[in-house]
């Protein structure tokens, strides 16, 4: 039977002073039912209690610790541990985050014995506050399925449904497109979908796995300006459409513009959708400046009409009147669900 000697799967967890959380998220691995199983904890030198927390797991033999003597960010800190990674498929989870289904590895393994063309597979996922209370949900497909890759890449270049933590890669799917492009520090998970999806079909799995948290320190939500995001944002949408094959159908290629323009105004919907509203508006002006082009189109407009809602009624005030409106089955530009989890 397969071990920590000669694990199939390797899970990357990353942190950077979350000694508060990294250890829900390591036990959360561990406990997993699927046990053929390797952790690789790299710490991006951290000045809080991670170091003492970390040192806990020295005696488990499916835990590896790696410690930076110097802060090198996170992209350098995923590729490091995927380099050391020997299982057949990988994976990288933040240290904030944490599994909630003891079966999750199991299920998506499974996935891909099932379907051996599929380059990852992910699941829907649930959103919770810095306390682990859930307050949202991402569910892009009611039911499991897996999907050619290209039909896959034509959702993900305008709508980025997948999670970064948890989410499994095979690892010769990796070796064919690349790790994480280390230009792109806040938009590489979503570079990294559009390159495997424009290769190797995708697998999803529609009960939530994994929480994502949401808090203060998040990428989302500090040291990254909103035009350095959407920078990064549409590099990784032309990164995406450049790693198509050349058989790929005109109809696809066709996406190019309006997925570009989505990654313009995709920061100030993300922001929007956690109240973030300042940030939301700087993003949106920023987009405007970025290309003029946009006020021509419906989408910019009704992005301001929505942001300038949120300033008159504040964000618990907006989310019920939201929630209000789906109930009533009122059509509406709903926020990209997983354009709200970059790290």
């Amino acid at each position: 039977m397969a071990n920590a000697s000669t694990p199939r799967v390797s899970m990357v967890v990353t942190n950077h002073n979350y000694g508060r959380y990294v250890e829900r998220a390591i036990d959360g691995l561990l406990a997993q039912s699927f046990t053929a199983l390797e952790v690789i904890v790299v710490d991006d030198r951290s000045t809080d209690d991670s170091a003492t927390v970390l040192r806990r797991y020295e005696a488990d033999p499916r835990v590896r610790l790696v410690f930076h003597t110097r802060n090198e960010g996170s992209i350098s800190s995923y590729n490091q541990g995927l380099a050391m990674a020997r299982g057949e498929f990988v994976g990288v989870f933040d240290a904030d985050d944490y599994s909630l289904s003891e079966h999750a590895i199991a299920r998506q393994v499974a996935m891909f014995d099932a379907n051996p063309d599929v380059g990852f597979v992910y699941s829907s996922f649930v959103i919770v506050d810095e306390h682990g209370v859930p307050f949202r949900e991402s569910k892009p497909w009611p039911h499991d399925r897996v999907r050619e890759g290209l039909d896959a890449f034509a959702n993900l270049v305008g709508l980025n449904t997948v999670p970064h933590s948890g989410t499994l890669v095979r690892s010769s799917a990796h070796r064919a497109v690349g790790y994480y492009d280390p230009h792109l520090p806040y938009a590489g998970d979503w570079d990294l979908w559009l390159r495997l999806s424009a290769r190797f079909s995708v697998g999803y799995i529609s009960d939530p796995l994994y929480a994502y948290r949401v808090h203060r320190n998040n990428m989302t939500s500090k040291g990254k300006a909103p035009g350095e995001a959407t920078r990064e944002r549409q590099q990784a949408v032309a990164n995406g459409f450049a790693a198509l094959p050349a058989s790929a159908p005109p109809a696809l290629r066709a996406l190019r513009e309006p997925a570009m323009r989505n990654a313009l105004l995709t920061g100030t919907w993300n922001d929007r959708s956690f109240g973030r509203t300042r940030r939301s508006w700087e993003g949106l002006i920023d987009a405007v400046r970025r290309s003029p082009g946009l006020l021509l189109h419906a989408d910019a407009y009704g992005a301001f009409a929505r942001l300038s809602l949120l300033t008159l009624l504040g964000h618990r005030r907006y989310e019920r009147l939201a929630a209000w409106r789906e109930r009533r089955g009122v059509p509406s530009r709903s926020v990209p669900a997983a354009s709200r989890v970059y790290r």
